[in-house]
């Protein structure tokens, strides 16, 4: 079983620099972002993935990325709930960069996030998990764009190793229109690419 996991191109929401939860949905792409899909999606095109099918979030920025690579591949796109951004809470409107300068607001108890009156690091995971469960085991290989908190969430939830620490150094961090792939075995999970910028 392959799965590729995308993160949306560049929007403006990623200009500013700051936490706007649920309120961004409605945000599309920037001009840059729209060229980052449209090359996401040609060199999609190259892994010669067998059966893609596409889906995209909820936000409008993941379903016009997810556009972008359906187009290439000569597919639709499918909408998912639950592979959304994370419900960053009473942290609407502060910058990124409070992450780390004052990290200890946000951490949970489990050394992850956990944003005071919206969503913690496990609660997106689980509902990511979910949202991707009738999506395994068939013989088409599923193409989810998806979020960057939302993805390092999955992944750390997925991979094996210590989660505060994968946290902490933000080793599953995707840019822009970059994408993951990873492979299931006997419900083990293993990277093939990681965070991968085209």
């Amino acid at each position: 079983m392959t799965l590729v996991l995308v993160r949306h191109g560049e929007s403006a929401g990623n200009m500013e620099q700051v936490f706007r939860g649920p309120a961004s949905q409605s945000d599309g792409l920037t001009a840059v972002g729209e060229a980052q899909a449209r090359a996401l999606g040609l060199h999609l095109t190259t892994l010669a993935l067998p059966a893609p099918r596409v889906y995209a979030s909820t936000y409008r920025r993941a379903q016009a990325t997810a556009q972008a690579i359906a187009d290439a591949l000569g597919t639709d796109v499918t909408v998912l709930d639950g592979v959304q951004e994370v419900d960053c809470g009473e942290w609407v409107g502060r910058a990124y960069a409070d992450m780390h300068t004052h990290r200890g607001e946000v951490l949970g108890a489990d050394g992850a996030p956990d944003f005071p009156g919206g969503e913690s690091a496990a609660g997106v995971a689980a509902r990511f998990r979910a949202a991707l469960e009738p999506l395994l085991g068939g013989d088409h290989t599923p193409i989810v764009v998806s979020h960057g908190f939302a993805l390092q969430a999955l992944l750390i939830d997925l991979l094996p190793g210590d989660g505060a620490a994968a946290w902490a150094d933000g080793r599953y961090a995707h840019g822009n229109a970059a994408y993951t792939v990873l492979n299931r075995e006997d419900d083990v999970w293993t990277v093939e690419l990681l965070a991968r910028e085209v």
